[in-house]
């Protein structure tokens, strides 16, 4: 006999806990991010940008950008096998976490290392992804 008891409190939650939230936090998470970072007290700008619409623009230029890459992967995809299309996805996401952690590390060793920049940053990534892209080729999707 089953039981008809209602769902707990944590199983509510997980059934909540769906990628499209999940990223929809992220998404705002990041745009939070972006507008912190704005007003950043030692940055230099010019006289007629105000931090409001620093962070409009940048809140544009990362979803026009976003919408660009989205488009253009579709486009990689159609004209792609989907092994070497999930191998490219796969990389970028061990690239991504790469990123996120590599810049954590160096943010608590920052007085050591000094501050990262745009570049070290692009390189991690692009490193990452190469290196993330050839362990799935190597071992394969499903390791």
């Amino acid at each position: 006999m089953t039981s008809s008891r209602s769902p707990g409190i944590w199983q509510r939650f997980c059934r909540l806990l769906k990628p499209d939230w999940m990223f929809g936090f992220i998404l705002f998470v990041g745009i939070g991010l972006l507008a912190v970072s704005i007003f950043d007290p030692n940055e230099v700008r010019p006289g007629n940008v105000t931090p409001f619409i620093k962070i409009i623009g940048a809140a544009l230029l990362v979803l026009l950008i976003s919408y660009i890459a989205t488009y253009a992967a579709a486009l990689d995809r159609r004209k792609l096998e989907d092994y070497f299309f999930q191998m490219m996805a796969n990389g970028a996401i061990v690239a991504i976490i790469t990123a996120i952690f590599a810049n954590m590390v160096w943010l608590v060793f920052e007085k050591q290392f000094g501050t990262m920049s745009a570049d070290s940053l692009v390189a991690i990534l692009i490193t990452a992804w190469g290196l993330g892209y050839f362990f799935y080729r190597f071992r394969g999707l499903n390791t």
